[in-house]
């Protein structure tokens, strides 16, 4: 079966550090990331795991995420250990500012979270991710967000 892969690119008027700060610990996500209320967890480092609280239309749900890939001021990458869902956050500074390459997706693991992906995978990781995005922007020191490429696909 199929994975929903959603890849966004944008350019965040805002220092590479700046930016950092924001992505590169969870405990900040409640901040500037859609439907995150609550991150719990001591360390942030790569093989670390914490639990994020999610609104959601059903109500708050609590999620196991792992991070995978941690190189600061540059990467992280975390998953949530039972439905697969993933994050990819790749900096870089450019133009006075940081291009970010953003990658979200699901590695289902369970039946449901793979029909669930089949059916409506592409749409909300596009959405999720163009929220993301202009989350992370408002929260940034300066807001500019420019949306430079959006590129959906289905890993088969």
């Amino acid at each position: 079966m199929g994975v929903s892969v959603h890849r966004q690119h944008a350019h965040l008027d805002a220092p590479l550090e700046e930016v950092w700060s924001l992505v590169g610990f969870p405990s900040r996500y409640p901040e500037w990331w859609p439907r995150v209320v609550e991150v719990q967890g001591e360390r942030f480092e790569e093989g670390d795991d914490f639990v994020q609280v999610t609104k959601t239309p059903k109500g708050k749900i609590q999620s196991h995420f792992l991070v995978e890939q941690r190189n600061d001021l540059r990467e992280i990458r975390m998953s949530c250990e039972l439905t697969g869902t993933y994050a990819e956050w790749l900096l870089t500074p450019a133009q006075g500012g940081t291009f970010i390459e953003l990658e979200m997706g699901m590695d289902p693991k369970r039946l449901g979270d793979r029909l669930m992906d089949l059916i409506v995978g592409r749409r909300y990781f596009q959405a999720w991710s163009k929220q993301s995005l202009d989350g992370l922007g408002r929260h940034a020191r300066r807001t500019d967000v420019t949306h430079t490429r959006t590129r959906i696909g289905l890993l088969r």
